[in-house]
């Protein structure tokens, strides 16, 4: 019976990656070293996920990061998260932030504190994390380059970082997934 439950919420895990991946919006990606993070617009208001273009993706190892400004574990992995992006985002590993605080101004200061290097939307409401079934923050979904769920992780534990490294190395390193 648990057997059947787990494997019955991995397909719909997969389904929600999948119809997520389908999906288009405006985005503008840089996945090079020096990536310069899209978190806010002109107005200094948060994007919001629902504008993410997930296609461009495609062929990329793609973290998807949920996280709050009140998250203890997210302070500790944002500056691990920078520098996984500036090592392996030249060989194709995407990062992207999802900030689930309801007020902006939180996720602001955070991203003003933290300064990161990669991608960060708002889910002020929530809809993104529902269809990702986000137990908790930090949640983290891994897809590798073939768009397919390969590893997902609840909180951030220091002791795993070299753990979380080798993961994102062996999904780099295989560029059929």
């Amino acid at each position: 019976m648990a057997w059947e439950k787990q494997t019955l919420a991995k397909i719909k895990w997969q389904i929600a990656v999948l119809a997520l991946l389908s999906c288009g919006g405006a985005l503008s990606v840089s996945t090079t070293q020096a990536a310069e993070p899209s978190a806010v617009s002109a107005n200094n208001k948060m994007l919001p996920a629902s504008d993410i273009n997930w296609s461009k993706y495609a062929g990329k190892v793609v973290v998807i990061d949920f996280w709050a400004s009140w998250c203890g574990p997210c302070r500790e992995s944002f500056p691990w998260m920078k520098q996984m992006q500036a090592k392996y985002g030249k060989d194709g590993l995407v990062f992207v932030g999802i900030n689930v605080d309801k007020d902006p101004a939180l996720a602001l200061k955070f991203i003003q504190q933290y300064q990161p290097n990669f991608e960060i939307r708002s889910d002020q409401q929530g809809k993104l994390a529902s269809q990702f079934k986000v137990p908790g923050m930090p949640s983290t979904f891994i897809l590798g380059r073939d768009g397919q769920p390969a590893a997902k992780h609840q909180g951030f534990f220091k002791a795993k970082e070299a753990e979380y490294e080798a993961e994102i190395v062996r999904l780099l390193s295989n560029k059929n997934t």
